[in-house]
């Protein structure tokens, strides 16, 4: 309920005096209101100078805690190396590998030659090093963390089928024979 309205005997200084603590009672009441909608363990808190988790955040800081809740760190930090291969491994390297997946620590990589592909196994150790310093280590349930990518597959080039099937040479036909 309303008290009554007292007002009509004021005038001037004393009106305006009036109305700014009845404004002021009715926005106590409102925040108290908020207050409560809100919670107990919010009632009373005020945003303040300093920063806390109520106020925007960085779209950096928001995509690394969303990265760490779903786990998702180690494989976006690979992917991040598959797309900076050649930064990492250097042009000469990049210019005969490529990496062509990464599951469970392995990181599959193509190569464009045999000799190559001897070259990146025998690089393998060193090239293990570079690439696991720019990724964070992985997260293991029950055990200690582990390096993200523990063992690089060489795959050497891929070599023409000579498998016989639709696409052969013949179309599949009958084999030929010699005379």
């Amino acid at each position: 309920m309303t008290e009554p309205d007292n007002t009509s005997a004021l005038r001037g200084a004393d009106l305006a005096r009036a109305a700014l603590t009845a404004a002021r009672k009715r926005a106590r009441e409102i925040e108290e209101g908020r207050a409560l909608r809100r919670g107990s363990a919010a009632a009373g808190r005020r945003s303040g100078a300093r920063p806390d988790e109520r106020d925007p955040q960085p779209l950096e800081a928001t995509l690394t805690r969303l990265l760490a809740e779903a786990g998702w760190e180690t494989p976006a930090a690979v992917g991040g190396i598959i797309h900076g291969w050649a930064d990492i491994v250097g042009p000469r390297i990049a210019a005969h590998c490529e990496p062509v997946s990464y599951e469970e620590g392995v990181l599959t990589v193509q190569t464009d030659s045999s000799a190559w592909a001897t070259e990146l196994r025998n690089l393998s150790v060193s090239l293990l090093a570079r690439l696991n310093a720019a990724v964070p280590r992985r997260v293991t349930p029950g055990g200690p963390p582990r390096p993200a990518i523990e063992r690089i597959a060489v795959l050497g080039p891929n070599p023409p089928s000579w498998r016989r099937g639709r696409w052969s040479a013949n179309g599949g036909a009958r084999t030929c024979r010699a005379p």
